[in-house]
């Protein structure tokens, strides 16, 4: 299974025939000319791989939601010597390009730079004076955790230290998702615990990840011209919402943007549930399709063709990539029929065929947007809005110097998505997190769901055969409210050009045509329904500020995607500027 973070079977060939089958695989390749080439390291810009592409233009497209960072929490009893922890950073730094990496928009398109030398924000936070210092860091990371990255400017990472006692800190490491995935995170966990304790680190790949990306986009663009049928197929009937929830009250008073509600369950129960045929992640996955189909069914949404939910395909197929620091994911949508008149094991079975399909036409995931085509809704994702991911075992790894590390785990407090469902193995059972949009997913409607979830669990796991439809499930409290518009937020009202700004509307109206390729410029045609996507929005935003002067975030075309709409803002901003002015 190709999925992110899944949990890898310790059994295997003996090092040696690893080697060996890698060394024959290399040469097969060679001579099929699918090795890796070499970008040059001239210091200007490189191609981005999909899944850069697909997190910049992520951040490009929504004011109000960015992908979410990727940390590391680690609690250290004992002495900590910060000098070598500073060190052991700076050495980390400097050994994976990615964390020297830049990223800015040339002509409306992603590219990366890599820096020759960055000095990563290495912070260190005394508390050793707070009556309750464990409780306050948690606060404190938890915060730092969410805050955002500039990804023009960098660095991309930062690492804190909150010092309890003399001899009790935790650390909390914060990357951009666009620098490093689940599978890297681990290698930089081994990494810097290795470097603080004076160890030394094999020499590093030849392959590096700017010549990965490369390489991934030019392989990209084929296959996605093979397998974009199979999508139009599978999802060209889906809702542009899979399923409504009822949001949370506006409180003036609220700082998160997001909130959680958590369950634990056994072991024993998840392998009750798999009955020997299906992997944990499979069989929760099918549990979790199953909940989906519950929900829209008894909130008033109907059966629907079908439940669809995203998951991370982790990208990695071939060795050589295993020790780069990078983010190599994609987000790949699942969509399964639910038929409630089946039991557990037939709809098991059913998720693990269409999750094999999926990962066997997976293309990146902003290609897959592109070519589906069809109206987007502001502040919606699409394809889906709710997405389950499972995490590597949170163990942390030997090597730190005689100090006692163990997982200071941080509540999963950021999503890009509606909901996300995180299952994280640990040494009895399994961690399941609901992390949730509180502008999309209230309090109230996550915490009830999480109930729910726990009963059918246990529910599935005693009737695997019961038709999934007629077990009984506690009352969706919270649901009650009025469910959210799918339309998200409402699309600014476009100001009409006055006679001063007729020659800027006349540009705007000829920027829009070359970018999309149309005769003219219609008054209220949408971008995306004339086969505009991402890139075209990013590439009109860029054509304005080199021909009109004024910098358009492009968030502000996603939410008015018409021509009229792109007029609008420039007239909107030109009035700010001549009031600056």
């Amino acid at each position: 299974m190709t999925v992110e973070d899944t949990q890898r079977s310790p059994a295997g060939p003996s090092e040696q025939r690893r080697e060996l089958a890698a060394r024959l695989l290399a040469a097969r390749r060679r001579g099929t000319g699918d090795e890796v080439p070499r970008v040059p390291r001239d210091g200007g810009l490189l191609e981005c791989s999909p899944a850069q592409r697909r997190l910049w233009l992520a951040a490009q497209a929504d004011r109000h939601s960015a992908t979410p960072n990727v940390t590391l929490g680690l609690g250290l009893s004992g002495p900590l010597d910060l000098a070598a922890l500073d060190r052991a950073l700076a050495a980390l730094v400097e050994r994976h390009e990615t964390l020297r990496t830049v990223f800015v928009n040339s002509g409306g398109e992603p590219r990366q730079m890599i820096l020759g030398r960055v000095e990563a924000p290495f912070t260190v936070v005394d508390l050793g004076g707070e009556p309750e210092a464990e409780r306050v860091a948690r606060e404190m990371a938890l915060a730092a955790g969410g805050e955002r990255f500039d990804l023009t400017g960098g660095p991309l990472l930062r690492l804190t230290v909150y010092r309890l006692s003399p001899s009790e800190h935790r650390l909390l490491l914060a990357l951009h998702h666009i620098t490093c995935d689940g599978t890297s995170l681990g290698v930089v966990a081994r990494e810097l615990a290795t470097l603080y304790g004076g160890g030394v680190l094999p020499e590093p790949a030849a392959v590096r990840y700017a010549d990965y990306a490369a390489w991934a986009a030019a392989r990209a663009r084929p296959q996605a011209e093979r397998r974009l049928p199979f999508w139009r197929e599978r999802l060209g009937d889906d809702p542009a919402v899979c399923v409504r929830f009822p949001a949370q009250e506006h409180d003036p008073r609220e700082t998160r943007r997001t909130g959680t509600a958590s369950l634990q369950v056994g072991g024993a129960l998840v392998e009750a549930l798999r009955g020997g045929a299906a992997t944990p992640f499979v069989t929760v996955l099918a549990a979790f399709m199953v909940l989906l189909h519950r929900v829209r069914a008894e909130t008033g949404g109907g059966a629907g063709p079908g439940v669809t939910v995203g998951t991370a395909s982790a990208g990695r197929a071939r060795r050589e990539f295993e020790q780069i620091v990078g983010c190599f994911a994609n987000m790949v949508p699942v969509r399964v029929r639910v038929d409630g008149s089946l039991g557990f094991r037939a709809l098991v079975d059913a998720t693990r065929q269409e999750l094999g399909a999926a990962l066997a036409n997976e293309i990146p995931f902003d290609t897959l947007v592109s070519g589906l085509g069809g109206r987007r809704r502001p502040g919606v994702h699409p394809v889906f809005q709710i997405a389950f991911i499972q995490r590597d075992d949170p163990r942390p790894p030997d090597g730190w110097a005689g100090l006692r590390a163990f997982d200071w785990g941080q509540e999963v407090d950021d999503t890009a998505y509606d909901l996300t469902l995180t299952m994280t193995p640990h040494h009895s059972g399994y961690d399941l997190v609901f992390t949730h949009r509180l502008d999309r997913v209230s309090r109230r409607a996550a915490s009830a769901l999480a109930t729910a979830f726990e009963t059918l669990l246990t529910a599935l796991s005693i009737s695997p055969d019961v038709p999934v439809d007629d077990l009984a499930l506690p009352a969706l409290d919270g649901f009650g409210g009025p469910l959210t518009d799918p339309d998200g937020r409402i699309r600014p009202k476009a100001q009409a050009p006055g006679p001063a700004d007729e020659a800027l509307a006349a540009e705007a109206g000829r920027i829009w045509c070359e970018v999309l390729g149309v005769p003219r410029a219609e008054a209220d045609a949408d971008l995306f329904e004339l086969g505009g996507d991402s890139l075209a929005v990013t590439r009109i935003t860029a054509h304005v500020k080199e021909r009109l002067g004024v910098e358009l975030p492009a968030w502000v075309v996603f939410e008015a995607p018409t021509v009229t709409g792109l007029i609008g803002a420039l007239v909107a901003s030109r009035g700010e500027a001549d009031a600056r002015d």
